[in-house]
C-alpha cells in the first residue's frame, strides 16, 4: 500500500461518497478552515493501483512552528469492513508523516461515518461517542423517540407560538455567540465543569462567516413573540447535517426551546431529504452529565468512534516522547493526590510549551 498526495479537490467529493466518509473531510468544510497558515491536505491510499481509503485534513504549525503536523477532523474512510486494512491504511499514513518531515497526525473523530475499531501501536487512542439521527430509522411522528418530558416541553413550546426559522445571515453570528455565552453561564450555574464551546480546532468566527456566507452552514433559530429564544449553527452539505454549536437564552431554556429546537430541526432536515443529523458528543467527565441525559432523552442513535494520535515522529521534538507518555499517564492515574498530579503536569507543559495541543 502505498499513500498517495492528492494535489486538488476537484472530485474529492464524490470519491468521499464512495468511501462513505463524514462531513468534515468535505472540501467545503476544509476549504473554510484553510488560510495563508492552514493548507488542506487530500490522501489516498492505494493497493494493487486501486483507491482502498481516503483522508482529508489539514497541514498546521505545531505550537509556534516551524515543524508541521496533520490533523484530520475525522478518522480514515473507506467502504471496508476489514480492520486490517484499516491498520494497514494508518501505518503508511503515520510512516508517509514521518517520511515528509511531519512532527505529528492528529485524527479526530468529529462525524466518522465509516469508523471501525482498528488498533495500531503507532497511534494513541481515546474512545468517544456522537448522537445520530438517522431519518431513514424514524417513522412519523418522529417525536415518539423523545423522552416523555422532552415530548411536553415541546408540546408546550408549539401551543405558545415558538416557531422555527433559517437564516444565512453573517449578523445573526452575533446573536449566536451571545446566547452561548449566556449557555454557558447557565450551565456554570448549574455546576456544570468549564468546556471550551469552539471545540473544533482552528474554528472560530471567521470560519463560521465563510461557512455561513457561502451557505455551507445555516443559522437555525427558535422565535416567539419576536424574541429569538435558542440559536444552532448547523453544517451541511450534500444530505447529510451536523449541528456544531447552540446557544439558548434563559427565557429560551423557560420555554422548552433546546427540546423544540432538537425536534423542529430534525423534522425540517427530515422532509427536505437529509439522510442523517448528527448532534455530536458530549465532553468527557460527570459534571457535564446534564447534557448527556438531554442527548440520551432524544432517542437518537449513540455511535462509538475513538480520537487518535501519534507521538512526535521526528528529532528534535521525539526526544520529548518520555514527557508526553508520562503526561498521558498521570491523567490516567486515578490515585495520585490532584495538587501533586497538577503540580507534575504544569512542569511538564512548560517543557512541551504547549505543542501536544492544538489551537
Amino acid at each position: 500500500m502505498i499513500v498517495e498526495r492528492v494535489d486538488n479537490s476537484k472530485n474529492w467529493d464524490e470519491e468521499l461518497a464512495y468511501f462513505n466518509g463524514g462531513l468534515f473531510m468535505t472540501s467545503a468544510w476544509l476549504s473554510a478552515i484553510s488560510n495563508n497558515d492552514i493548507k488542506p491536505v487530500y490522501l489516498r491510499f492505494i493497493q494493487d493501483d486501486k483507491p482502498m481509503a481516503i483522508a482529508g485534513g489539514i497541514e498546521v504549525l505545531v505550537g509556534k512552528g516551524p515543524a508541521m503536523q496533520l490533523l484530520f477532523y475525522s478518522g480514515i474512510a473507506s467502504s471496508s469492513k476489514d480492520s486490517f486494512l484499516i491498520k494497514k491504511c494508518k501505518y503508511e499514513l503515520y510512516r508517509y508523516a514521518r517520511e515528509n518531515g511531519y512532527q505529528r497526525v492528529v485524527m479526530k473523530s468529529y462525524d466518522n461515518q465509516s469508523y471501525i475499531p482498528a488498533k495500531i501501536s503507532e497511534f494513541k487512542e481515546l474512545e468517544r461517542m456522537e448522537y445520530i439521527f438517522r431519518f431513514n430509522n424514524y417513522k412519523d411522528p418522529m417525536i415518539d423517540g423523545f423522552s416523555r418530558s422532552l415530548r411536553r416541553k415541546v408540546r408546550k413550546a408549539q401551543r405558545e407560538g415558538t416557531v422555527l426559522k433559517k437564516s444565512y445571515s453573517v449578523e445573526l453570528i452575533e446573536k449566536l455567540f451571545k446566547l452561548i455565552n449566556e449557555t454557558y453561564n447557565i450551565r456554570q450555574s448549574k455546576g456544570y465543569g468549564a468546556y471550551v464551546y469552539l471545540f473544533l480546532p482552528y474554528f472560530g468566527r471567521n470560519e463560521i462567516e465563510r461557512l455561513v456566507s457561502g451557505k455551507h452552514a445555516a443559522l437555525y433559530y427558535a422565535e416567539r413573540q419576536n424574541e429569538i429564544l435558542s440559536i444552532s449553527l448547523v453544517f451541511s452539505y450534500q444530505n447529510k447535517a451536523y449541528g456544531i454549536l447552540m446557544g439558548t437564552s434563559r427565557n429560551g431554556y423557560k420555554a422548552g426551546a433546546p427540546s423544540f429546537m432538537s425536534y423542529e430541526l430534525a423534522c425540517m432536515l427530515k422532509e427536505q431529504g437529509y439522510a442523517y443529523l448528527n448532534i455530536g458528543g458530549v465532553q468527557r467527565g460527570i459534571k457535564h452529565k446534564g447534557l448527556k441525559d438531554f442527548k440520551d432523552s432524544l432517542g437518537a442513535d449513540i455511535v462509538a468512534s475513538s480520537e487518535e494520535v501519534t507521538n512526535f515522529l521526528n528529532p528534535p521534538l521525539s526526544f520529548l516522547n518520555p514527557l508526553l507518555n508520562l503526561k498521558r499517564f498521570l491523567g490516567d492515574l486515578k490515585v495520585l493526590p490532584w495538587r501533586l498530579k497538577k503540580l507534575i503536569i504544569d512542569i511538564i507543559d512548560l517543557i512541551l510549551k504547549k505543542r501536544d495541543q492544538l489551537s
